[in-house]
């Protein structure tokens, strides 16, 4: 979507309130649209992987299994964990933001919704992985150790401090998980029938109320680009918030993802963690730098996150921004293994 086409969404109230109504139409509901009570299938696959199990080359089919269960919980608990940073940080980073940069009434409203639904997609994604501790047996506390938090975390401090200093950083970040969220379920969306039908069906919803409201972030990016540069700190947040936003996201990532590693930890408590457990010295057979390149380019569901160069809608703003940005190697995306091909595993191993 072009700058031009930004600038004239923004201004347009007729169309906001479309939107929105829009959106408020096709809304689902956390209760009523989804099949709580439906049992969860502890031998199904979360995710399909590729050829190396995300970072884990030579990983037999029950580690690929648990691998596949595991990044699906990761993913659930990312997406929760951000769409609850944009809750916690609605007062400061949005509704002062408008107040110190009036709009139009409809745009406040059609952001009451946006933070509406992000509130909801984040209860869907902690209410399944809650489910699926259930359905395995495992405390939700342990399980909770090897997942992906926001709170108290160094990611979240920052962007509140840029915030609270009238910076932006938050609408890049809130911009990469709408677009991440988007490109996670064209991933899987042709896996269906293989996939635990619950897992697959929040996705889906998701990526539903995703796809209509994922133009906000980029709206309220160009409404903050199109006001006047006051001074030296406004000019600083329009040049460096966009990689300040990368570089924190980054290194959250990587942070949270080394959770894992306390499985080691937890392999007494329950075989789930026990097989984790065993594919820890698959990642660790690796050089740092080879492991490092893979979650960067080639990596499903982990390089689409840390690699801007999957993310073009994102680029074209940061250029349009004329922001400063990290520099990503390019993206070398992997095939995802049909379930069939997860069946051969099988049989190899076997």
């Amino acid at each position: 979507m072009s700058s031009v086409n930004l600038e004239s969404q923004l201004f347009d109230s007729e169309r906001h309130n479309r939107q929105t109504q829009l959106q408020r139409k096709r809304a689902w509901d956390l209760d009523k649209d989804f099949s709580w009570d439906q049992p969860i299938n502890t031998k199904s696959f979360l995710l399909p992987l590729d050829q190396d199990a995300v970072a884990f080359p030579g990983a037999n089919s029950k580690q690929r299994l648990a691998l596949s269960q595991y990044m699906g919980l990761v993913v659930n608990n990312t997406i929760a964990e951000m769409e609850l940073v944009a809750h916690r940080l609605k007062e400061i980073a949005w509704r002062q933001q408008l107040e110190r940069n009036p709009v139009n009434r409809e745009f406040i409203d059609l952001g009451e919704e946006f933070f509406s639904e992000e509130s909801k997609h984040a209860a869907a994604f902690r209410r399944y992985n809650q489910c699926f501790a259930n359905a395995m047996k495992i405390p939700l506390h342990h399980l909770k150790k090897i997942l992906p938090q926001s709170t108290g975390t160094s990611f979240l401090n920052s962007i509140y401090s840029n915030s609270l200093a009238g910076g932006y950083a938050f609408w890049w970040v809130v911009a990469l998980v709408e677009e991440e969220s988007i490109l996670i379920f064209e991933l899987i969306h042709s896996f269906k029938k293989d996939i635990d039908p619950l897992f697959f069906a929040i996705h889906q919803k998701h990526f539903e109320e995703e796809s209509r409201h994922s133009n906000y972030a980029f709206l309220m990016l160009e409404h903050l680009r199109l006001q006047k540069i006051r001074g030296l700190k406004d000019l600083w947040h329009r040049k460096v918030d966009n990689i300040q936003a990368e570089l924190w996201c980054t290194r959250w990532v990587i942070q949270e993802l080394s959770r894992l590693f306390q499985v080691r930890q937890l392999a007494k408590e329950h075989e789930f963690f026990d097989t984790l457990a065993s594919c820890l010295p698959l990642l660790e057979k690796e050089s740092p730098s080879e492991t490092l390149r893979r979650l960067f380019t080639s990596s499903p569901y982990v390089s689409s996150i840390l690699n801007r160069r999957y993310h073009s809608r994102t680029l074209r703003a940061r250029k349009t921004h004329a922001a400063l940005g990290l520099f990503y190697p390019k993206p070398k995306p992997s095939k995802i293994l049909s379930f069939s091909s997860e069946s051969s595993h099988a049989n190899r191993d076997s």
